[in-house]
Protein backbone atom coordinates (compact mmCIF):
# COMPACT_ATOMS: atom_id res chain seq x y z
CA UNK A 1 0.00 0.00 0.00
CA UNK A 2 1.26 3.09 -1.25
CA UNK A 3 -1.07 6.35 -1.30
CA UNK A 4 -0.15 9.47 -3.59
CA UNK A 5 -1.42 12.63 -2.51
CA UNK A 6 -1.88 15.53 -4.88
CA UNK A 7 -2.02 18.64 -2.33
CA UNK A 8 -0.61 18.64 1.11
CA UNK A 9 -0.52 21.09 3.79
CA UNK A 10 1.90 21.03 6.77
CA UNK A 11 1.74 23.64 9.67
CA UNK A 12 4.62 24.18 11.53
CA UNK A 13 6.99 23.57 8.36
CA UNK A 14 9.79 26.47 9.45
CA UNK A 15 12.01 24.22 11.17
CA UNK A 16 12.69 20.78 13.07
CA UNK A 17 10.21 18.15 12.40
CA UNK A 18 8.24 20.02 10.24
CA UNK A 19 10.42 21.23 7.49
CA UNK A 20 12.40 18.14 7.75
CA UNK A 21 8.83 16.50 6.33
CA UNK A 22 8.35 18.95 4.00
CA UNK A 23 12.04 17.66 2.76
CA UNK A 24 11.17 13.98 2.62
CA UNK A 25 7.33 14.39 0.32
CA UNK A 26 9.56 16.71 -1.57
CA UNK A 27 12.51 14.57 -2.44
CA UNK A 28 9.98 11.35 -2.90
CA UNK A 29 7.10 12.81 -4.58
CA UNK A 30 4.52 9.96 -5.56
CA UNK A 31 3.09 12.65 -7.68
CA UNK A 32 5.04 15.03 -10.30
CA UNK A 33 2.12 17.64 -9.91
CA UNK A 34 2.23 16.91 -6.29
CA UNK A 35 1.83 20.47 -4.52
CA UNK A 36 2.77 21.56 -1.30
CA UNK A 37 1.68 24.57 1.02
CA UNK A 38 3.84 25.49 3.73
CA UNK A 39 2.97 27.47 6.72
CA UNK A 40 4.46 28.39 9.85
CA UNK A 41 5.34 31.99 11.35
CA UNK A 42 8.69 32.42 10.20
CA UNK A 43 8.29 33.46 6.86
CA UNK A 44 11.82 34.02 6.22
CA UNK A 45 12.37 30.35 6.91
CA UNK A 46 9.11 29.30 4.63
CA UNK A 47 10.42 31.04 1.65
CA UNK A 48 14.31 29.78 2.38
CA UNK A 49 12.48 26.15 2.31
CA UNK A 50 10.36 26.80 -0.88
CA UNK A 51 13.32 28.46 -3.01
CA UNK A 52 13.63 27.04 -6.32
CA UNK A 53 11.06 24.57 -5.86
CA UNK A 54 7.55 25.70 -7.71
CA UNK A 55 5.97 22.94 -6.15
CA UNK A 56 6.24 24.44 -2.89
CA UNK A 57 4.33 26.99 -1.74
CA UNK A 58 4.55 29.22 1.52
CA UNK A 59 1.36 30.72 3.24
CA UNK A 60 3.21 32.18 6.73
CA UNK A 61 0.58 32.02 9.26
CA UNK A 62 -0.17 32.25 13.00
CA UNK A 63 -2.29 29.22 14.15
CA UNK A 64 -3.46 31.15 17.17
CA UNK A 65 -5.66 33.64 15.52
CA UNK A 66 -8.34 31.63 14.35
CA UNK A 67 -10.08 34.17 11.96
CA UNK A 68 -6.50 34.60 10.28
CA UNK A 69 -6.75 30.01 10.11
CA UNK A 70 -10.03 30.11 8.47
CA UNK A 71 -8.77 32.45 5.93
CA UNK A 72 -5.55 30.69 5.26
CA UNK A 73 -7.65 27.36 4.38
CA UNK A 74 -9.87 29.37 1.80
CA UNK A 75 -7.07 30.94 0.16
CA UNK A 76 -5.31 27.18 -0.21
CA UNK A 77 -8.76 25.69 -1.57
CA UNK A 78 -9.66 28.55 -4.06
CA UNK A 79 -5.56 28.42 -5.26
CA UNK A 80 -5.16 24.49 -5.05
CA UNK A 81 -8.39 22.77 -4.02
CA UNK A 82 -8.94 21.34 -0.41
CA UNK A 83 -5.73 19.76 0.44
CA UNK A 84 -5.34 15.66 0.23
CA UNK A 85 -3.25 15.57 3.62
CA UNK A 86 -2.62 18.03 6.32
CA UNK A 87 -0.09 17.48 8.91
CA UNK A 88 -0.39 19.61 12.02
CA UNK A 89 3.25 20.06 13.14
CA UNK A 90 3.57 23.63 14.74
CA UNK A 91 4.00 23.46 18.48
CA UNK A 92 5.94 25.30 21.40
CA UNK A 93 7.90 23.65 24.18
CA UNK A 94 9.26 24.99 27.49
CA UNK A 95 10.62 22.89 30.23
CA UNK A 96 8.70 23.85 33.86
CA UNK A 97 9.73 22.48 37.16
CA UNK A 98 7.34 23.22 40.15
CA UNK A 99 9.52 25.49 40.92
CA UNK A 100 9.07 27.65 38.37
CA UNK A 101 5.49 26.78 37.97
CA UNK A 102 3.98 29.67 35.48
CA UNK A 103 -0.20 29.87 34.84
CA UNK A 104 1.22 32.31 31.88
CA UNK A 105 3.50 29.62 30.28
CA UNK A 106 0.92 26.51 30.14
CA UNK A 107 -1.31 28.98 28.62
CA UNK A 108 0.84 30.11 26.23
CA UNK A 109 1.63 26.06 25.23
CA UNK A 110 -2.56 25.74 25.60
CA UNK A 111 -2.84 28.59 22.97
CA UNK A 112 -0.36 27.02 20.19
CA UNK A 113 -0.29 23.57 20.81
CA UNK A 114 -4.11 22.52 21.72
CA UNK A 115 -6.07 25.57 20.85
CA UNK A 116 -3.57 26.13 17.61
CA UNK A 117 -4.21 22.65 16.02
CA UNK A 118 -8.03 23.25 16.84
CA UNK A 119 -8.47 26.29 15.12
CA UNK A 120 -7.01 24.34 12.28
CA UNK A 121 -9.40 21.13 12.96
CA UNK A 122 -12.55 23.32 12.71
CA UNK A 123 -12.84 24.75 8.88
CA UNK A 124 -10.61 21.41 7.94
CA UNK A 125 -13.26 19.05 9.53
CA UNK A 126 -15.98 21.08 7.52
CA UNK A 127 -15.14 20.92 4.34
CA UNK A 128 -13.70 17.68 4.23
CA UNK A 129 -16.19 15.93 5.88
CA UNK A 130 -18.50 17.75 2.97
CA UNK A 131 -16.16 16.64 0.23
CA UNK A 132 -16.47 13.26 1.68
CA UNK A 133 -12.20 12.67 2.04
CA UNK A 134 -9.95 13.74 3.32
CA UNK A 135 -6.53 12.71 5.88
CA UNK A 136 -5.13 14.99 8.96
CA UNK A 137 -1.95 13.88 11.15
CA UNK A 138 -1.87 16.08 14.20
CA UNK A 139 1.44 16.12 15.67
CA UNK A 140 1.42 15.21 19.77
CA UNK A 141 3.78 13.52 21.67
CA UNK A 142 4.73 10.35 23.29
CA UNK A 143 4.99 12.70 26.63
CA UNK A 144 1.00 13.23 26.34
CA UNK A 145 1.12 9.12 27.75
CA UNK A 146 1.75 10.14 31.18
CA UNK A 147 3.05 13.00 33.67
CA UNK A 148 6.64 13.21 32.98
CA UNK A 149 8.71 15.60 34.89
CA UNK A 150 9.58 19.05 33.89
CA UNK A 151 6.95 18.86 31.21
CA UNK A 152 3.77 20.23 33.28
CA UNK A 153 3.35 23.24 30.24
CA UNK A 154 3.60 21.09 27.56
CA UNK A 155 2.61 17.35 28.32
CA UNK A 156 -0.80 17.85 29.05
CA UNK A 157 -1.24 19.99 25.77
CA UNK A 158 0.01 16.66 23.64
CA UNK A 159 -2.14 14.73 26.38
CA UNK A 160 -5.22 16.87 25.24
CA UNK A 161 -4.41 16.87 21.42
CA UNK A 162 -4.04 12.90 22.01
CA UNK A 163 -7.20 12.23 23.88
CA UNK A 164 -9.07 14.86 20.88
CA UNK A 165 -7.88 12.67 18.07
CA UNK A 166 -8.92 9.19 19.43
CA UNK A 167 -12.36 11.37 19.80
CA UNK A 168 -12.41 12.51 16.50
CA UNK A 169 -10.89 9.35 14.52
CA UNK A 170 -13.90 7.38 15.73
CA UNK A 171 -16.65 9.42 15.64
CA UNK A 172 -15.34 10.42 11.60
CA UNK A 173 -15.33 6.65 11.03
CA UNK A 174 -17.20 6.29 7.82
CA UNK A 175 -17.35 9.81 6.52
CA UNK A 176 -14.16 9.55 4.51
CA UNK A 177 -11.79 11.49 6.43
CA UNK A 178 -8.77 9.51 8.11
CA UNK A 179 -7.62 11.77 11.45
CA UNK A 180 -4.75 10.18 13.42
CA UNK A 181 -2.11 11.20 15.71
CA UNK A 182 1.64 11.32 15.25
CA UNK A 183 3.58 10.72 18.40
CA UNK A 184 7.43 11.38 18.42
CA UNK A 185 9.56 10.42 21.41
CA UNK A 186 12.67 12.87 21.64
CA UNK A 187 13.85 14.27 18.45
CA UNK A 188 16.59 17.13 18.14
CA UNK A 189 15.55 20.19 17.35
CA UNK A 190 16.01 23.71 19.00
CA UNK A 191 13.25 22.92 21.07
CA UNK A 192 14.86 19.93 22.72
CA UNK A 193 18.13 21.85 23.06
CA UNK A 194 16.59 23.72 25.98
CA UNK A 195 16.71 20.28 27.95
CA UNK A 196 19.38 19.67 30.45
CA UNK A 197 19.05 16.54 31.01
CA UNK A 198 20.23 12.96 28.81
CA UNK A 199 17.43 12.55 26.38
CA UNK A 200 16.92 8.64 25.62
CA UNK A 201 16.46 7.99 22.06
CA UNK A 202 17.10 10.92 20.53
CA UNK A 203 16.78 11.23 17.16
CA UNK A 204 17.39 13.47 14.16
CA UNK A 205 14.20 15.69 11.86
CA UNK A 206 15.31 13.40 9.63
CA UNK A 207 14.52 10.18 11.38
CA UNK A 208 11.51 11.44 12.87
CA UNK A 209 10.01 12.10 9.51
CA UNK A 210 11.25 8.46 7.78
CA UNK A 211 8.83 7.17 10.14
CA UNK A 212 6.41 10.04 9.79
CA UNK A 213 6.76 9.53 5.58
CA UNK A 214 6.36 5.66 5.68
CA UNK A 215 3.45 6.17 8.57
CA UNK A 216 1.20 8.81 6.43
CA UNK A 217 1.62 6.68 2.89
CA UNK A 218 2.06 3.51 3.90
CA UNK A 219 -0.76 2.12 6.06
CA UNK A 220 -4.07 3.73 7.87
CA UNK A 221 -3.13 3.69 11.18
CA UNK A 222 -4.64 5.66 13.98
CA UNK A 223 -1.21 6.18 15.38
CA UNK A 224 2.36 6.65 14.02
CA UNK A 225 4.66 6.76 16.98
CA UNK A 226 8.59 6.16 17.26
CA UNK A 227 11.05 5.13 17.81
CA UNK A 228 9.04 1.87 19.08
CA UNK A 229 11.64 1.01 21.72
CA UNK A 230 11.15 3.87 23.50
CA UNK A 231 7.25 3.84 22.77
CA UNK A 232 7.14 0.50 24.18
CA UNK A 233 8.74 1.35 27.47
CA UNK A 234 6.48 4.00 28.13
CA UNK A 235 2.99 2.19 26.81
CA UNK A 236 4.17 -0.32 29.49
CA UNK A 237 5.13 2.60 31.69
CA UNK A 238 0.70 3.60 31.51
CA UNK A 239 -0.20 0.17 32.71
CA UNK A 240 1.95 0.36 35.71
CA UNK A 241 0.15 1.57 39.09
CA UNK A 242 0.73 4.78 40.45
CA UNK A 243 2.92 3.67 43.27
CA UNK A 244 5.54 2.17 41.38
CA UNK A 245 4.83 4.56 38.88
CA UNK A 246 6.08 7.38 41.01
CA UNK A 247 8.70 5.98 42.37
CA UNK A 248 10.06 5.58 38.83
CA UNK A 249 9.61 9.32 38.46
CA UNK A 250 11.08 10.64 41.48
CA UNK A 251 14.49 9.67 40.13
CA UNK A 252 14.09 11.54 36.85
CA UNK A 253 12.86 15.04 38.85
CA UNK A 254 15.63 17.81 38.87
CA UNK A 255 16.07 19.09 41.73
Amino acid sequence: MTKSFKTIWIVGASAGIGAAVVEKFQNHPTNADQKIIISARNEDALNKLAAGNPNIKPMPLDITDADTVTKTVASIEDEFGLPDLVVLAAGVYAPMNVKDFSASTIKDHIDTNYLGNVNCLEPLLTKMRARKSGEIAVVASVAGYRGLPNAGAYGPTKAALINLCETLHAELEGSGVLLRVINPGFVKTRLTEKNDFEMPYLQTPEQAADFIYDGLCKNDKFEIAFPPPFVRQLKIARLLPYRIYFKLMRKMVTK
